[in-house]
């Protein structure tokens, strides 16, 4: 008899979809580790209500087991983005390494799933930063220099 070990359960996914889902960066998810297949499941449960289910993933990097977090200063220029397309709608993600900081994390998870008219304080340098990570991977879906294969 073979036991297969299923994943810890890690906590609530962590993901949040902006208002615009056709937007170059529509949302961010940042899973608990580097080992993104074991929360599929989840990031597929949390986005059910407006993706449907989800029919494709598209990512641009090979591993992020590797990957510094976004604000370490040996990250690279090209930022972990994923494509998600469900029967009812699409959305390109900025996936958050979960080696970012917590700070930074949270600042780029609430601007990428921010209402249209919501305020962001841009009082603090992390929402600065954040504000510049997603303008940075917007860019890039727009270059089509860092698009998901």
């Amino acid at each position: 008899m073979s036991s297969r070990a299923t994943p810890p359960t890690l906590g609530p996914t962590r993901l949040h979809l902006g208002w615009d889902l056709s937007a170059p960066v529509g949302g961010a998810w940042l899973p608990y580790t580097a080992q993104i297949s074991d929360e599929l499941a989840g990031l597929q449960t949390s986005g059910y209500e407006r993706l449907g289910k989800i029919s494709s993933i598209r990512v641009n990097w090979r591993s992020l087991a590797h990957y510094p977090g976004l604000d370490a200063e040996s990250a690279p220029d090209e930022l972990p983005l994923m494509s998600v397309c469900g029967e009812r709608a699409s959305v390109t993600l900025l996936v958050i390494p979960a080696r970012t900081s917590s700070t930074l994390a949270a600042a780029l998870l609430r601007q990428a799933g921010a209402a249209r008219d919501e305020l962001i304080s841009e009082h603090t340098a992390k929402y600065r930063e954040a504000r510049q990570i997603l303008s940075r991977a917007a860019a890039q879906c727009r270059d089509g220099a860092a698009t998901p294969r």
